[in-house]
């Protein structure tokens, strides 16, 4: 099946036999195909080494040698040649890949040539000798490589156990060894439709009748018809053998060689290239060792003139890989001297990071060189390959290079703690053999003093791959909880995952405290703390809510107030990027709000119509009238917006006079989730309690007995309300008081609407499932500083009310009496575990969570506290509550149809 097409992006679609196919328009005078091969030299067993290398030597000769008996010819390349065309091929850790680039107009007549290499073939024993002879003459060619030699000296040390310390074309002994049915049966087990993709870049007419064309030949050539797909299997027990991350200390080896001039690799290993945290090895490393311009350059080359050339980068392939630096030197005595000022710098990078002209430098690069590599249809097609292919993901380069741009300096000083490290370090020089032998040991010894671990990092501090960190299941506590001098109580915490953060902070305010402590009355009061959250970020002494909105959106951020039953407070989320523009923003919107006139009156406007929508919604009006019934004395009776008179008479002063106030640090719970390092964010946070207490926000006593509110008084009687519009469902709510949120049996309360809730849960199933009385039927409630409300919602045809109410009654009244069964308790407790920590995926999610957790109960429950608080519930403790809060008490029925 093909994706939408996009002139700008590959298509995707899938031959006969499921080889995909990636088609990439690209306009211009040629054309390439790329047959790709999941077979390296990693996939080879014991006695195979070489193996990969030597079949796409093989898989040159004429398809048809074995069948003839006569020896290849070289027909293929020949073919390819006389249309101009050029064929090609190489053999990597992880792939073997053939490709073909031609000029467009001949791009047919090349596939019906290159096409013919895909058919499964046997070789002819005489080919096979011959080519095994070449083979090793290119062996003995690398061999006689010092840069090859080289990195195959560093890539064996680094690599004692993996794959990737051996070389591709393998060695002399096993290639001499390899039997012409070796080599076929390691071709039958490898090249499978399973493992194959093609890549095809070039012009593709608007219309589609080329692209039609080349499809046709490709699933001529490599369809089904020539390799069925079938079931890819590998020996019993074989694996590709991992590389441990760590050793004892830095290994070191030495190897004299025939060259004039010494040079020294150091490497690291680190994580493959899918782990977050090659972002920031890269950014080191480039900052390191990229350019003229980098340290390493600058201090070796410019500085000591130590150095004749320079390189650092970081190797990550499918497994993982290294971060490294090369320095050749002009003689042996320079090695030392060099070693120890790259040593030097690397400490220095763990301990100050990149500056931002580095990390700009270095992103640069990265982004100019894949423009670069796409003004080829070879670039194009490689580059597809690659990320198709080994990284399984066509979309990684653009994700790339926006984690690399959301990475911090402290990120970067994290990753190069935790990898610069001696127990990941190997060490190599090759020299030349006429001199004396090198010890490298006292080099070592300096490395692993130069890189020994940093003091310990305290909380907040970055958790990078490979890092030990407590195990737990489900959302993360915070890292940091704690109380400033001035009473302002906080949570942090950092999510190296994360590219944003998030800012919540809240007071006590909201329709309980304007109407049940009003500053002025109560029915003049009524709907100020809504009507101030919704412009308390419209302007400030300095800025207009057009400039606020202008630079918060900008930044792709978001900066809004929020108001409720219990509270009032600011939030903002944005990315970690833009922390140190937009964090003085939240401070100053947070405490110099201007509440400007017309954006007042913009909002009154807003609200006014938001309240007469109540009307329009029979669900909404039957919950609002179902509170105004139970509730005749506590102002959770009355709905956060406010009346149309009291928003009516609402005023600038009025909601200046409740923020100041209401927004004191003494009865402010602040919560910061993302990547903002934990010393940026302490340092924004005195800045902000010091701009509070020269304004006189730090003043003032925390929420107490004058914020006091009593109980709505238990109901003596059933209470009913009707509301009768003639329309052809009806909306039923019945419920009563229920609890507090720092209640003891919130947590079985909880679990017991789990229980009833879902598409599982008890309610449901008794009354849509089996007697299919209604589409919507749900638990509803929530907990107060004082007693809230539970209930069941349902709605249901006009007809079927009075069947609704008591089917709703029976069902609370069986699971009282009964209580739930076990498989009940186990969905509800999965289902509770899971949902919450669906919920608390985001930065924004956990920031208001841990917020009002804060504001309501003064801490942060562990996870830990949490799982363990519904793991421990019975089904005897759900049964109770079921009969303290829905069975006994008497209820309000509130109907609107």
């Amino acid at each position: 099946m093909a994706h939408t097409p996009n002139a700008l992006r590959p298509e995707e679609l899938t031959l006969s036999n499921g080889i995909p196919v990636i088609l990439q328009p690209l306009d211009g005078p040629v054309a390439a195909l790329y047959w790709w091969n999941q077979t390296g030299s990693v996939h080879e067993h014991k006695g195979e080494e070489g193996f990969a290398h030597f079949l796409e030597h093989m898989l040159f000769k004429d398809t048809d040698a074995k069948s003839t008996g006569r020896a290849s010819s070289g027909a293929t390349a020949r073919a390819i040649e006389g249309f101009g065309g050029d064929i090609n091929a190489y053999t990597s850790f992880e792939q073997t890949v053939y490709h073909v680039t031609c000029a467009e107009q001949h791009w047919e007549k090349i596939i019906q040539v290159f096409g013919t290499m895909a058919k499964p073939q046997r070789f002819l024993k005489g080919d096979f000798e011959r080519e095994r002879e070449v083979i090793l003459e290119e062996l003995r060619k690398t061999e006689d490589s010092p840069s090859r030699q080289g990195f195959q000296t560093l890539f064996s040390t680094v690599y004692s156990r993996h794959p990737y310390g051996r070389p591709v074309i393998g060695f002399a002994k096993t290639l001499k060894a390899a039997t012409l049915a070796k080599l076929e049966a390691f071709y039958r087990r490898r090249y499978v439709p399973e493992r194959m993709g093609l890549i095809v870049v070039g012009p593709l007419d608007a219309a589609g009748k080329r692209k039609k064309e080349v499809m046709k030949l490709l699933e001529r050539f490599y369809g089904a018809s020539v390799m069925k797909a079938g079931t890819v299997k590998e020996k019993a027990g074989w694996k590709i053998p991992q590389e441990p991350a760590l050793r004892k200390g830095v290994t070191t080896k030495g190897r004299k060689f025939d060259v004039e001039t010494p040079s020294v690799s150091m490497a690291f290993r680190v994580p493959n290239l899918m782990d977050p945290v090659i972002p920031a090895l890269e950014l080191a490393s480039g900052a390191l060792g990229s350019g003229e311009s980098s340290r390493l350059y600058q201090s070796l080359f410019y500085g000591k003139s130590l150095v004749t050339d320079i390189s650092a980068g970081v190797y990550v392939p499918s497994d993982p890989g290294m971060a490294y630096v090369d320095l050749d030197v002009a003689k042996l005595e320079q090695v030392a001297p060099s070693v120890e000022i790259a040593l030097a710098e690397l400490a220095r990078m763990r301990v100050e990071g990149p500056n931002e002209a580095e990390t700009e430098r270095v992103i640069t690069n990265i982004e100019s060189e894949k423009l670069y590599s796409a003004q080829t249809a070879d670039g194009v097609a490689g580059r597809l390959g690659f990320l198709k292919f080994v990284l399984g993901d066509l979309n990684f380069d653009q994700k790339y290079i926006e984690d690399l741009k959301a990475v911090t300096k402290e990120q970067v000083q994290a990753a190069a703690s935790q990898y610069f490290a001696p127990q990941r370090m190997a060490l190599t020089l090759l020299y030349p053999k006429k001199g004396p032998d090198y010890d490298l040991a006292p080099l070592a010894k300096k490395a692993e003093k130069a890189l020994a671990p940093l003091a310990p990092a305290g909380k907040g501090a970055v958790l990078l791959s490979g890092a030990k960190a407590p195990a737990k299941k489900g959302p993360s506590t915070p890292d940091t909880v704690f109380t400033t001098a001035s009473g302002l109580r906080v949570a942090y915490q950092y999510r190296p995952q994360s590219h944003a953060f998030s800012l919540h902070a809240s007071v006590p305010g909201g329709t309980r405290l304007e109407l049940g402590h009003s500053l002025f009355s109560a029915d003049r009061d009524w709907g100020a703390s809504h009507l101030l959250a919704q412009t308390w970020a419209k302007g400030t002494p300095g800025r207009t809510a057009r400039d606020i909105a202008a630079f918060v959106e900008g930044k792709a951020a978001m900066l809004d107030g929020f108001s409720g039953r219990n509270t009032v407070g600011l939030e903002m989320t944005g990315l970690s990027r833009d922390w140190k523009s937009l964090s003085p923003l939240f401070t100053e919107v947070l405490l110099t709000p201007s509440f400007p006139d017309d954006e007042i009156e913009h909002s009154r406007r807003v609200t006014e119509d938001s309240i007469k929508g109540i009307q329009d919604h029979s669900g909404q009006l039957c919950s609002v009238l179902f509170q105004q019934t139970l509730f005749e004395k506590h102002p959770y009776g009355r709905i956060t917006l406010g009346s149309e008179e009291s928003v009516k008479a609402l005023k600038r002063d009025t909601l200046a006079a409740y923020h100041r106030h209401w927004v004191r640090t003494s009865r402010m719970a602040l919560s910061a989730v993302g990547s903002v390092p934990e010393r940026e964010f302490r340092a924004w946070l005195e800045d902000l309690e010091a701009r509070a207490k020269a304004l006189g926000g730090a003043a003032g006593r925390p929420p107490a007995q004058d914020e006091h509110l009593e109980d709505e008084p238990v109901l003596k009687a059933p209470r009913w309300i009707h509301r009768q519009l003639g329309r052809e469902q009806s909306h039923i709510l019945v419920g009563g008081l229920g609890l507090t949120l720092t209640s003891d049996e919130r947590h079985a309360f909880r679990l017991l609407h789990t229980l009833l809730s879902g598409q599982s849960g008890r309610l449901f199933i008794e009354l849509r499932e089996k007697r299919s009385l209604a589409y919507t039927v749900s638990p509803t409630g929530f907990e107060g500083l004082e007693r809230g409300t539970v209930g069941t919602y349902i709605a249901c045809a006009t007809s079927k009310v009075e069947e609704a109410v008591k089917g709703m009654s029976a069902v609370l009244t069986q699971l009282a009496k009964k209580g739930p069964s076990e498989a009940e308790m186990k969905r509800a407790r999965e289902f509770h575990l899971g949902r919450r920590a669906m919920d608390l995926q985001s930065d924004s999610s956990l920031a208001n969570y841990y917020g009002l957790e804060l504001q309501y109960q003064g801490k942060v429950r562990t996870e830990e506290e949490a799982r363990e608080q519904v793991l421990r519930l019975t089904a005897k403790d759900l049964a109770r509550v079921c009969e303290k809060y829905y069975v006994e008490p008497y209820m309000v029925t509130a109907i609107v149809g």
